[in-house]
């Protein structure tokens, strides 16, 4: 069996043998360099001499700072960074060397002290990692977003001057500043939705200024119809009334009317019964004429008799004279008879002229009858004309009757219409007057957009105000 002691050499050996292989695994992989306390270099590996491009007999012997650069070798933190490694602090970061011929070299590295027994530092060892295309593309990739962010600001600030001039009203606030890559787009982007939206408002502001020329006819035009309509209802109330009067006229002739047909038919019937009576006086004024006729005759032959009698009564005085003494009574009596006859005579002859004028009278009496009669069926027909008329009057009297009952009817229903018509253009005078100050404020607020079409932008401003 092994003793302690040579197990314990053993194992001295063995992690002697393990720390060497570390070391030579670091060493292959990584840059190594070993400095003294004040920063002079002791030794450096291969890896560290092709990443710095020195030999080792150009870098042993010097001191750190040949690697650093001049204003941070001067610097105080370049002494505190050694004051923490003589104390005994590692320190790990990723630091800028300067190489061969003045190159930059960016490594990754840790300064480790290394301690003796006593737990003292005596000398630094560096391990380090080339990282310098890793930084070089970190530098290119913050150039290039430095770039970007000065193009992003450039663009940023030039979208917020159009976008300030765009929120006070101004739609020519186009972005003319020189925009690369990608930020072409967004100006190309933001110019044409400018220009649609300069476009759109100029729209906007020709249909305002037609909208507010039309609301402002509708409101005078609505104002004007709501005066017409409130006198055309006037003018309907008091023609309503004029035709209810004047139906009751009517109504009141139409009854007059039938009244007069009426009375019409009773006179025409009364003229008819008239002219029978007429016709019958006729007829008994020719008989009465006959009479007269026959009386003349009988008055002449009572004037022969009267006659014949003269005659006889002076043929008896002669006689009665012839005979004397005796005859006298005779021609006394013969003188009463002459007398008689004479006296008979006269009066036939009065009687005659008497009938003669009669007859005369009763002559013109016939024709008058006769003439009455014709007048009087003349009037018959006459009245049954006017009958007629007044019967056609008493039918268009009532006709016009019912018809002005339709037109008053109709008349009211338009009056009512018209009232509600009137209520409607009462309430559309409104709306237009709403419509036009609406339209007014439209004005005023599409005013305020800059649009490059000055002449209208001035006329709509004028219109606001």
């Amino acid at each position: 069996m092994f003793s302690g002691s040579k197990l314990a050499r053993q194992a001295d050996v063995e992690r002697a043998e393990n720390l060497a292989a570390q070391v030579a695994a670091m060493d292959r992989s990584q840059a190594v360099i070993e400095f003294k306390l004040d920063g002079t270099i002791i030794k450096a590996n291969a890896n560290f001499l092709g990443a710095l491009g020195y030999t080792a007999a150009e870098i042993e012997g010097r001191h750190h700072s040949l690697f650093v650069p001049p204003a941070e070798a001067q610097s105080a933190d370049y002494r505190a960074f050694w004051a923490r490694l003589n104390a005994g602090e590692f320190v790990a970061a990723k630091f800028l060397r300067i190489g061969k011929g003045g190159k930059d070299v960016w490594i990754q590295a840790s300064y480790n002290p290394v301690l003796d027994k006593n737990g003292k530092p005596y000398k630094v060892i560096k391990f380090a990692t080339d990282v310098t295309d890793i930084e070089l593309e970190r530098m290119r990739g913050e150039a290039e977003r430095r770039q970007a962010d000065e193009e992003q600001t450039a663009v940023v600030a030039a979208l917020a001057e159009s976008l300030r001039r765009l929120a006070g009203g101004d739609l020519t606030a186009d972005i003319h500043a020189q925009f690369d890559g990608r930020y072409q787009r967004i100006k190309d982007d933001f110019n044409s939705a400018t220009d649609s939206l300069r476009r759109a408002v100029g729209a906007i502001v020709t249909a305002t200024g037609g909208l507010q020329a039309g609301s402002d006819e509708i409101a005078a035009a609505s104002s004007d119809l709501s005066r017409r309509t409130e006198q055309q209802a006037a003018s309907l109330e008091e023609t309503a009334a004029a035709l209810d009067e004047l139906t009751a006229t009517v109504r009141r002739s139409a009854a007059g009317a039938r009244e007069a047909s009426t009375a019409a038919s009773n006179a025409r019937e009364e003229a008819a019964r008239s002219g029978e009576v007429m016709r019958e006086a006729v007829a008994a004024m020719g008989e009465i004429e006959q009479s007269s006729g026959q009386i003349t005759q009988i008055i002449g032959v009572i004037d022969e008799i009267a006659f014949q009698t003269n005659l006889l009564a002076l043929n008896a005085g002669v006689e009665a004279a012839r005979a004397g003494d005796a005859g006298r009574g005779f021609a006394v009596v013969a003188q009463e008879v002459r007398a008689l006859a004479q006296r008979s005579a006269e009066a036939a002859k009065e009687i005659k002229t008497l009938i003669a004028s009669s007859t005369s009278q009763v002559s013109r009496g016939v024709q008058l009858v006769g003439d009455t009669g014709q007048a009087l069926n003349g009037i018959v027909g006459k009245v049954s004309q006017i009958d007629t008329l007044i019967s056609e009057i008493a039918q268009s009297s009532q006709e016009q009757a019912t018809g002005l009952n339709q037109v008053n009817a109709a008349v009211n229903q338009m009056d009512q219409v018209t009232q509600q018509n009137a209520a409607m253009v009462e309430e559309a005078t409104a709306a237009a007057t709403s419509l036009r100050n609406e339209a007014g404020e439209l004005a005023r607020l599409v005013a305020r957009f800059e649009t490059g079409q000055e002449a209208s932008g001035r006329s709509l401003s004028r219109r606001a105000a």
